[in-house]
C-alpha cells in the first residue's frame, strides 16, 4: 500500500510539474523573438560608434544575433503555418516589442 501510494503521489506530482511549465507557447515565442531582436537594435546603435573607434567586438556580436534571429525567425515560420496562429503570434510579437526601450 505504501509503495503504491509512493508511486501514485510521484506521477501526481510530475504531471504537475510538466502541466505547469506549459504556458502559452505562442505569447512565449513571440516573446522570445521580441527580446532578441530587441537586443539587436541595442547593439545596432552601438556598432557604429564602436565599430568608428576600431572596437570590432560589437560588430561579431551583432552577427551572431543576425544568425540567431534569422534561424528563430525560420523556426517560427515553420511552426505557425496556420494563418491564424501565425496572427496571433505577430500580435504577441507587436506587443511584447512594445516593451522594448
Amino acid at each position: 500500500m505504501k509503495k503504491t501510494l509512493t508511486i501514485f503521489g510521484g506521477i501526481v506530482f510530475a504531471s504537475f510539474i510538466l502541466t505547469s511549465c506549459g504556458g502559452n507557447s505562442i505569447e512565449s515565442d513571440a516573446k522570445k523573438y521580441a527580446e532578441l531582436m530587441c537586443k539587436a537594435q541595442k547593439l545596432a546603435a552601438e556598432v557604429a560608434s564602436k565599430a568608428a573607434t576600431g572596437d570590432m567586438s560589437a560588430i561579431t556580436e551583432s552577427t551572431k544575433l543576425a544568425t540567431e534571429a534569422a534561424s528563430l525567425a525560420n523556426e517560427m515560420q515553420g511552426k505557425y503555418k496556420d494563418a491564424a496562429d501565425y496572427q496571433k503570434f505577430t500580435a504577441a510579437y507587436l506587443k511584447a516589442m512594445g516593451d522594448c526601450n
